[in-house]
């Protein structure tokens, strides 16, 4: 659980210094280290590894005061690096991550998304996501996994998946311009789940497929659960006449059907993503 007590941010104290922190040891012949940039480089060390969290369990995990962590947070969420969730809980933003990899013009396309499908998890109430193809699997950028009483699974950031399994892969594929269809067909069919063999018996079939989800403006999935099925509507993010990711939600196709899900779902999927990429 989020809130119970952790190791911290460093798994061995060298000494304790106020408020219970480790202390830092410099080399011979630097300054003093400044206290608060160490805190709050230790209070995004944690919430990159194990985030979100709440302010109680990031005072736990780091030992300190929450009060300290409480300024900490308002500094960086004041500046843009971390972000507050209606759950109460904290998360690094799409700012701080390009840090570690630089700017990333796709990633700042798609923010509007990620912000328009966490605004709506409410309404939503099914799991949603938002994943980029990074060859050869789907990435998932971000979800609302944990905004959703209804998610059996979690799908993390940072997780991968399959391609050709899931409903975003297919809005994925179904959407980029031929040449590039071509090109990733050409790999990910002889190396395709053993599962998909039995959707599609050959090549002609799945992109058979491909043409009607182009034709209806989404794609979808079907993946077994322990106690039912777990159904799948996907549509993708374009940017300059492709697609550069696909915004996606899941829902227990004992409770919802895809019909359902088409009339009741997809318009609010559309609603994120048109307007919001332009």
């Amino acid at each position: 659980m989020d809130d119970e007590p952790g190791s911290g941010a460093l798994s061995e104290p060298q000494g304790l210094g106020d408020e219970g922190e480790t202390s830092h040891r410099m080399p011979p012949g630097h300054p003093t280290p400044v206290r608060v940039l160490l805190r709050g480089l230790e209070l995004i060390q944690v919430l990159n590894s194990e985030g979100p969290l709440t302010t109680a369990a990031l005072s736990q995990k780091l030992r300190l005061a929450r009060t300290t962590v409480n300024r900490c947070l308002a500094t960086l969420e004041s500046t843009g690096f971390v972000e507050r969730l209606p759950n109460r809980r904290y998360r690094l933003t799409l700012k701080c991550r390009t840090l570690s990899h630089g700017y990333d013009t796709t990633l700042e396309r798609i923010e509007p998304v990620r912000l328009g499908m966490h605004a709506l998890a409410t309404r939503v109430q099914w799991p949603m996501s938002l994943m980029r193809f990074h060859f050869p699997d789907m990435f998932i950028e971000d979800s609302t996994d944990r905004e959703s009483g209804f998610a059996v699974e979690y799908f993390e950031r940072g997780m991968v998946i399959p391609v050709l399994t899931t409903a975003s892969g297919r809005a994925m594929l179904a959407f980029s311009s031929p040449r590039i269809r071509e090109t990733l067909l050409d790999y990910l069919w002889p190396n395709r789940p053993q599962e998909t063999q039995m959707t599609w018996t050959d090549r002609t079939a799945l992109e058979r497929e491909l043409a009607v989800t182009r034709e209806r403006g989404f794609a979808r999935a079907t993946r077994p659960l322990r106690l039912t099925e777990q159904g799948s509507l996907a549509i993708p993010v374009m940017v300059d006449g492709e697609p550069v990711a696909a915004l996606a939600v899941r829902f227990a196709l004992s409770a919802v059907s895809f019909d359902e899900a088409r009339k009741r779902l997809l318009p609010l999927l559309q609603d994120v993503v048109v307007g919001r990429t332009a």
